[in-house]
C-alpha cells in the first residue's frame, strides 16, 4: 500500500496545530460592558442561542433582535418581556445594521463565518459560539450574587473548566455573601460622603474590619 509523502503529512499536522493555537487567546482585556440601550443581535434559534439571549437580558440588555427560521420554545417566554424582536427567517447582511453586539450560534459553518466576518467589518462586538478565531470578544462563565459578579475565562482553551471554576465560586461566594457586599457598599458611601471626620473614620474602620473578616 502506498504511503503519503512524509512532508505532506507533516504539513497537515502543522496546519492542525496552528489552527488550534489560533483558537486559544491568553491575553484578553477583561471588562464589564453596559449594554443597556445597545442593539444586540442573536443569529440562531437553538438551545445555545437561547442561553446566550438569556445572558444578554441578565446583563441589562433592553434591545434584542433574534434572527432564525426556527426558534426554541424557550424564546416564547423571553418574548413576553416586550424588548425582543423576532425575525423568523434566514439571516441577511442588513440585519447587522445598527447592531453593536452580535452573537452567532448556528450549525452552519458557512453562516457562522459570514456573520463573524461581516459583524467585525461593521465594527460590532461579535461572538461566534465555539469559534474563537471569528470572535473579537469571548463570553466568560459568569457567577452572580447581588452586586457581585465574577467572570471566568480560559481564553477558549477549555470552557468546561471555566464553568467548573464558576460552580466552585458559587460555594464560596453564594448565599448571604451578597449582604456583605452591600454592607461594604454602604460603608464606602459614608467614607466618600461629605460627613464629619468622626463619621468617616468610624465607617472606614468598620469597612476594613469587614474586609478582614471576609
Amino acid at each position: 500500500m502506498s504511503q503519503p509523502p512524509r512532508g505532506r503529512e507533516q504539513e497537515k499536522g502543522r496546519g492542525r496545530k496552528e489552527r488550534g493555537s489560533e483558537a486559544i487567546r491568553t491575553f484578553l482585556y477583561p471588562l464589564f460592558l453596559d449594554i443597556k440601550g445597545k442593539l444586540c443581535l442573536v443569529v440562531g434559534g437553538g438551545e445555545v442561542a437561547l442561553r446566550k439571549t438569556e445572558a444578554l437580558f441578565k446583563s441589562g440588555a433592553t434591545k434584542v433582535k433574534v434572527v432564525a427560521p426556527l426558534l426554541h420554545p424557550g424564546f416564547a417566554k423571553l418574548g413576553k418581556k416586550g424588548i425582543i424582536k423576532f425575525s423568523r427567517r434566514e439571516f441577511r447582511l442588513s440585519d447587522l445594521k445598527g447592531a453593536e453586539i452580535v452573537v452567532c450560534s448556528t450549525d452552519s459553518e458557512k453562516l457562522n463565518s459570514l456573520v463573524g466576518k461581516a459583524a467585525a467589518k461593521n465594527r460590532a462586538l461579535v461572538n461566534v459560539v465555539d469559534r474563537p478565531a471569528l470572535c473579537n470578544f469571548i463570553a466568560p462563565a459568569v457567577f452572580r450574587n447581588g452586586a457581585l459578579t465574577i467572570a471566568v475565562s480560559t481564553g477558549g482553551a477549555c470552557p468546561a473548566l471555566a464553568k467548573k471554576i464558576r460552580l466552585h465560586l458559587g460555594k464560596t461566594y453564594g448565599g448571604g455573601f451578597s449582604r456583605k457586599v452591600e454592607a461594604l457598599r454602604r460603608l464606602r458611601i459614608k467614607m466618600l460622603a461629605p460627613e464629619p471626620a468622626s463619621v468617616k473614620q468610624a465607617a472606614k474602620q468598620a469597612y476594613f474590619r469587614l474586609l478582614r473578616e471576609i
